[in-house]
């Protein structure tokens, strides 16, 4: 005798998996553009120099010493960040908000550090004969990585008001850990811009 035949029950669609939201691939598309910008003006700066007569004369003034502790604090800023997407992950709400204070206070350090840098090279590129257009390259490169450390603080200062009304979660927490992405790439630029001035600055 036969079986009777029931009829299969019908299955959901399959989820993909692998998802990702449209704010964070806008962002990632965001890094391929910052990237390129970068590398862009890397690859102009090089060749400005590489056209100067005056590469690495002994009148060619030296990177300003303060670029370490613009490196440290970009460092710092980069790792506050990701104590704070830690923070979001094991629902610790109430650290979250002194995390991202933080980082915003690191970054304004940053910013006054790299102003204390532009202004003490100033000095000395643009004083006493010295050859002033050799610097315009450091001005660019650090100038253009401060305009997005000065952006950033932006977006980190939403979160932060974001964090302070208790709106993130260990399962919802996608601000949060955007900006420790931002942050995180800024961080790697300046390492690059960084080694670039200090080698061949």
């Amino acid at each position: 005798m036969s079986q009777p035949q029931w009829p299969s029950p019908s299955l959901p669609p399959r989820e993909p998996s692998f998802r990702m939201s449209s704010r964070r691939l806008g962002v990632y598309v965001l890094f391929g553009s910052l990237g390129v910008l970068f590398i862009a003006t890397l690859v102009g700066y090089f060749v400005t120099r590489a056209d100067s007569a005056n590469w690495r004369a002994a009148t060619t003034p030296a990177p300003p010493t303060g670029l370490w502790l613009s490196t440290l604090l970009a460092l710092a800023i980069s790792l506050s960040l990701e104590s704070a997407r830690r923070a979001a992950r094991k629902n610790q709400l109430a650290a979250l908000p002194s995390r991202l204070r933080l980082g915003i206070g690191l970054a304004v350090a940053f910013l006054c550090a790299q102003a204390v840098n532009w202004y003490s090279l100033y000095g000395v590129a643009f004083g006493n004969d010295k050859p002033a257009h050799v610097v315009v390259g450091f001005y660019l490169l650090t100038g253009l990585h401060a305009a997005h450390v000065l952006g950033g603080i932006v977006p980190l200062g939403i979160v932060l008001h974001s964090a302070v009304a208790r709106e993130y979660s260990s399962s919802r927490h996608e601000g949060v850990s955007l900006c420790a992405d931002y942050w995180h790439f800024l961080a790697v630029v300046w390492l690059v811009l960084f080694a670039t001035l200090e080698l061949f600055g």
